[in-house]
């Protein structure tokens, strides 16, 4: 399947419509205000989404000017707040999840009609609870389908945590992505994809042989997001890490980025005689610079090694900033020549004790298709499976 990178835009920016509206529909039936906070579309599995915390809303089909799915769900203290100011003192009510449900989504089509010109019918909803996997299954979730479109909404001063999917059909989707000048191979990019997933657990391997700490790679995404829309993609909340430029066979950046507390165990376990880092002084930028530098290599070797061509990095630069900050200064350079952006992110977790850190790469969209153009999805898969057999 190939998809046209303009028309994948034109429905990102749908897509945030879409979202607006059912934030706006939300807001206008609880008086609790509401906000857009990103909306991406994402290449994702099963697994991507089958998130382990438990969780209540919708699945509701739609079809006409595109078929599909569309799951909106809620945390259980997020419906807490919604039935408290709807229905205060009456418990959780399926039927009440069920109308919200259905105001919301109905905004969400609503965008999507008015662009295509086209009249959207949509099933009556069907209540959903239980861990991510379950709730995929409950909402009929197809193992293929090549793209999902994802919002999430945020409310002011309340704990909301609303998730909006969209599953359409394969070949809506390709009805709709297919044709322009220059199109994507999708297959091409899940290589990528499978690739930045095999560095992210090198990098994970890195981190437990430098430090002691054993990680594991939680989640990985490639998301295709609004280049200003890149900062909302990290949490604002203050980070620690490396920004690094990439050059060669796929230009672009990667930013490896650890919370506080983490780094701070991080450096303490790569600087001699330290037992506890209180301040990020010049021996702990240089521990920092160095995993980041290690890390950033692992994930970008199994690139290269698909690419059969040289990635090469710059030194480290040192951040210590609010997500968004740091992820502002790449935008404001990658923004000179591109809208859009394709971002691959990794995080990565330890088992036993509060670890976080984000891996996430940014290439320069020329280079991402000139890379593209050289990818042998069936090349790479038997190779993989040779390396299994070894």
């Amino acid at each position: 399947m190939n998809v046209d990178v303009e028309s994948l835009g034109t429905f990102n920016r749908t897509a945030q419509v879409g979202a607006r509206r059912a934030a706006e529909n939300l807001t206008g039936m609880t008086g609790i205000e509401t906000a857009v906070d990103v909306t991406e579309v994402t290449l994702a599995s099963a697994d991507d989404l089958a998130r382990g915390d438990r969780r209540v809303g919708v699945a509701i089909d739609f079809e006409g000017g595109i078929d599909g799915t569309s799951l909106l769900t809620f945390s259980p203290e997020g419906v807490e707040v919604l039935l408290d100011t709807l229905l205060p003192g009456e418990g959780v009510e399926e039927s009440a999840v069920a109308e919200i449900g259905n105001i919301v989504t109905s905004g969400f089509v609503e965008g999507w009609a008015d662009h295509l010109d086209a009249i959207i019918d949509i099933s009556p909803p069907a209540y959903v609870e239980g861990t991510g996997e379950e709730v995929l299954d409950a909402a009929g979730f197809e193992r293929d389908r090549a793209f999902v479109f994802r919002s999430q909404v945020g409310a002011v001063g309340k704990e909301l945590d609303v998730e909006f999917h969209m599953f359409p059909e394969r070949d809506s989707m390709e009805e709709m992505l297919s044709g322009g000048d220059d199109p994507v191979s999708v297959e091409k990019l899940a290589t990528l994809r499978e690739m930045a997933e095999a560095g992210a657990a090198t990098a994970s391997e890195t981190v437990s042989a430098m430090t002691g700490i054993g990680t594991d790679v939680d989640i990985t995404h490639l998301s295709f997001v609004p280049i200003e829309d890149v900062p909302a993609e990290l949490a604002d909340r203050p980070y620690v890490g490396v920004v690094l430029r990439t050059e060669g066979a796929l230009g672009g950046y990667v930013l490896v980025l650890f919370d506080e507390a983490s780094a701070r165990e991080v450096a303490a376990a790569l600087v001699p005689g330290t037992d506890e880092v209180t301040t990020f002084n010049e021996q702990a930028q240089s521990a920092m610079k160095e995993i980041g530098n290690v890390m950033t290599s692992s994930f970008i070797d199994g690139w290269a090694n698909v690419l059969d061509a040289t990635i090469d990095i710059s030194p480290p630069q040192f951040v210590h900033d609010a997500g968004p900050a740091v992820a502002e200064s790449v935008v404001a350079r990658l923004g000179r020549t591109q809208s859009f952006a394709f971002l691959f992110d990794a995080t990565l977790r330890a088992d036993d004790r509060e670890f976080d850190c984000g891996i996430y790469a940014l290439p320069d969209e020329t280079d991402l298709r000139t890379a593209l153009e050289d990818i042998d999805p069936d090349a790479t898969a038997e190779r993989k499976t040779k390396a299994g057999t070894l």
